[in-house]
């Protein structure tokens, strides 16, 4: 229906791993504009080091140079922390979040460009920037299909979702694109709740459930 809710838009969050898609699309630009391959490598350094799932942080040691395929995709199946930190150390914290602001024409806050926070508005623009060029970022779609293993939007529907779910200190959120019988952006961002993760799917389930109901109904 083209039609959207938004609460709190503007509110900023920790964004934890959901910056892990901007990065991604930076990244997938340059690849699409020729100025990297798949098949080039970025160096490892030690600092870039951080714990948690992922072929880079559990396979790979410091010293390494690794394909950009490789990192892309850990980056987004696994939500790989060292992947993430050696793909935006090659760019530079400061210079990646100007550069990750170009998905959006909001108004961001120095909040934005100091620190890894999000807020539902801008992560809007991001996703609904990923749908409208899905072609430039078919592989960075489909790593999505793969990620969180059947949890957070994906929980409760059949149908495909190409997400990406963050979870830090108390925040945790998800945010995607749903492929129903229509196609559904959405994302839900949220701090210390409560089986965070069910909330999430289950605000999912009923948004499809009732638009679809709807349309069933006209």
């Amino acid at each position: 229906t083209r039609k959207y809710y938004f609460y709190n838009e503007n509110k900023y969050f920790t964004a934890a791993s959901t910056v892990k898609v901007p990065v991604a699309m930076l990244y997938y630009d340059k690849i699409n504009a020729g100025e990297i391959t798949k098949d080039d490598t970025l160096f490892y350094k030690s600092s870039a080091y951080e714990a948690g799932a992922g072929a880079v942080t559990l396979n790979y040691r410091a010293g390494s140079n690794i394909p950009y395929s490789v990192l892309l995709e850990e980056l987004i199946v696994n939500s790989d922390n060292t992947a993430n930190n050696i793909l935006i150390g090659n760019i530079g914290f400061d210079k990646y979040r100007y550069e990750i602001a170009k998905y959006s024409d909001r108004e961001l806050s120095s909040q934005f460009y100091g620190s890894n926070v999000t807020c539902p508005g801008y992560s809007y623009d991001v996703i609904k920037y990923l749908y409208k060029h899905s072609d430039e970022y078919s592989d960075l779609i489909e790593n999505m299909k793969k990620s969180s293993y059947g949890k957070y939007l994906k929980e409760y529907l059949d149908y495909d979702v190409a997400h990406k779910y963050g979870s830090y200190n108390g925040y945790v959120h998800d945010y995607g694109i749903i492929y129903g019988k229509e196609t559904y952006l959405m994302g839900v961002f949220t701090k210390n709740k409560n089986e965070a993760p069910t909330l999430i799917a289950n605000i999912g389930k009923k948004v499809v459930d009732l638009v679809e109901s709807n349309e069933n109904n006209e």
